[in-house]
């Protein structure tokens, strides 16, 4: 009996390794957010881009809303974890003329940045990650101006790579912004994404008791913003 008791353990024990990873991605943390993108449906231009944008909140299907957050990668033994975090306060502005991007700044409340889990988005808070209390905003600003004569007015997206400024828990550093916008109506678009390394900007990537989940020392930025003419 004690025999079958100790197989019968050994093979829970087994099952419980082999399924672990498994169990936390699927019933923990559940799929990710999907990637930030153009919105599938588009009008001809009906402004020019010449002017002065603000961040607008945007359509009201959550998809397509202004937001902006993470994209980040975690290894649990064999498993590997995709997950995600957003906010909606997201609020600036962009000069455009003579069909040059003169200047763009954006700046993102990090403290309300939520992702499924409290746990996680505590973590992301706390002084090691992002230290929410002591810098309550990341920013990201334009370097140079940029032509901005290829986007098409026809709502047809266009693909650039930009130059900007990006302020993390107080460091600030050049990054190159991959950007995907489109005009619609009286409106633009933009979609980027910038990947990031934890130790560029002093932060501390979460690490769980344990020492059975690492997170990848790289995480990916990506944002969407909806802009309207002041």
């Amino acid at each position: 009996m004690a025999k079958r008791l100790l197989l019968l353990l050994a093979v829970l024990a087994v099952v419980g390794v082999c399924a672990g990873p498994w169990f936390y991605r699927t019933q923990m943390e559940g799929a990710p957010a999907p990637a930030l993108t153009l919105p599938s449906t588009h009008r001809p231009a009906s402004t020019s881009l010449d002017g002065k944008w603000i961040v607008a909140a945007g359509p009201d299907d959550e998809a397509n809303r202004s937001q902006a957050g993470y994209r980040a990668r975690q290894q649990l033994l064999w498993e590997t974890v995709t997950v995600t975090g957003r906010t909606n306060s997201v609020r600036g502005d962009a000069t455009v003329a003579g069909g040059t991007l003169q200047a763009a700044s954006f700046v993102v409340d990090v403290a309300t940045m939520q992702s499924p889990h409290r746990g996680r988005d505590d973590r992301f808070r706390g002084t090691d990650v992002m230290d929410a209390v002591k810098f309550p905003t990341a920013k990201l600003a334009v370097l140079d101006p940029v032509d901005l004569s290829s986007i098409a007015g026809d709502g047809m997206p266009t693909t650039m790579e930009v130059s900007a400024q990006l302020t993390l828990k107080g460091v600030a550093r050049q990054v190159a912004v991959r950007l995907d916008v489109q005009r619609s109506g009286n409106g633009v678009v933009a979609v980027g994404q910038i990947p990031v390394t934890f130790a560029d900007y002093g932060i501390v990537p979460p690490a769980p008791p344990g020492g059975v989940l690492a997170v990848d020392p790289i995480v990916t930025i990506e944002f969407l913003v909806n802009l309207v003419k002041r």
